[in-house]
């Protein structure tokens, strides 16, 4: 095991008591993680700052598939700097940074992260966007083009592209060589989905998307949809779906899952698929990491461009959550977790 000489055995972290939505969850000392106990496959970080994703407030409510034994400090992304490595971990020394998913833990000032599902931060890559490039660009990637098998030339509809999410995906969209067309609730959302990239918008929220797809002038048919809100918007962009089209399910931010008719699927010959990216890392470690190498590429082309809606410190980060369950950002909001001045790690 290699290892930076860590010392103390508590450290500031956020901690959910009881599960439930919104939550009273606050900072407090909890036991850290000591790299004497680090299993052969992991590797200690102190976390420089924690990407806020929507699943945190399911897995705080209680509701997500991933369930966390009481009390727990939640966040599944992080940016941090290794401090130690297992004994079964190859080609990672302490003092490199690195970003990844964790099942929970991210915020906290330090965390544990198992090998496969980690990367190095390229080097011009700052924190901020280091905390919110892992989930979102790794999610986006494996839903277009393992799952959705999006083509050049196709055209590519983002159900819920003001997310950090669905902003990836229209980068990622556009670097595979798609049209891409973005849909918001939001017309305030217009600028942030097509300074991604976008080809077009649409501010749609209920009713006929194709029709509105129609009046916006953007055509009607696309090749594949992205969906990260379901609940009615699911039906309304399935019919949106040209002939042989790809329904590409990610997640479920109305808070609803579909109701789809099987006879729309079967007249066009629609595919219906999910993408959970989580079991993807450890399943497949090697399509990762050359998942991430193609990524990694593409932001060092600048053809990836990660949107940082708002910083906010550990303290911050329970009514920056509430306000991302809300849709009030467009982007990622990251948590910054600094060094406090004077203190020798």
């Amino acid at each position: 095991m290699t290892t930076a000489n860590p010392s103390g055995n508590t450290m500031r972290a956020l901690l959910v008591r009881e599960t439930g939505w919104p939550n009273g969850m606050q900072v407090t000392e909890v036991p850290r993680p000591q790299a004497q106990a680090l299993d052969a496959d992991s590797v200690l970080v102190r976390v420089r700052a924690a990407g806020l994703n929507f699943a945190d407030t399911l897995s705080i409510g209680g509701s997500y598939q991933e369930k966390q034994a009481l009390p727990f400090v939640p966040g599944a992304e992080l940016c941090g700097q290794v401090v130690a490595v297992g004994a079964g971990v190859q080609g990672l020394t302490a003092g490199e940074r690195v970003m990844g998913q964790v099942g929970a833990g991210a915020y906290a000032e330090w965390a544990v992260m198992h090998q496969h599902r980690l990367a190095r931060v390229p080097t011009a890559m700052p924190d901020d966007e280091a905390a919110g490039f892992y989930i979102p660009y790794g999610t986006a990637l494996c839903a277009l083009r393992e799952r959705g098998r999006l083509a050049p030339g196709e055209t590519l509809l983002v159900l819920g592209a003001a997310g950090a999410v669905g902003l990836a995906a229209v980068q990622v969209g556009k670097a595979l060589g798609a049209r891409v067309i973005g849909v918001s609730r939001s017309e305030s959302k217009r600028g942030a989905v097509m300074q991604a990239g976008a080809d077009a918008f649409v501010a749609w929220s209920a009713g006929d998307l194709k029709r509105a797809l129609q009046q916006a002038d953007v055509g009607a048919g696309v090749d594949v949809v992205l969906d990260m809100v379901g609940g009615d918007a699911t039906a309304a962009a399935m019919r949106c779906l040209q002939f042989e089209g790809r329904l590409v399910v990610v997640g479920f931010t109305s808070g609803q899952a579909p109701t789809l008719r099987a006879n729309h699927i079967l007249v066009k010959n629609i595919d219906i698929v999910g993408c959970y990216w989580g079991p993807y890392q450890q399943l497949r470690p090697a399509q990762t990491r050359q998942s991430f190498q193609t990524l990694f590429d593409w932001y060092r082309q600048g053809r990836l461009n990660p949107a940082i809606a708002d910083t906010v410190p550990l303290e911050g980060v329970a009514h920056a959550l509430e306000q991302l369950a809300c849709g009030a950002y467009a982007g990622k909001v990251v948590a910054t977790l600094p060094i406090p001045s004077g203190v020798t790690e």
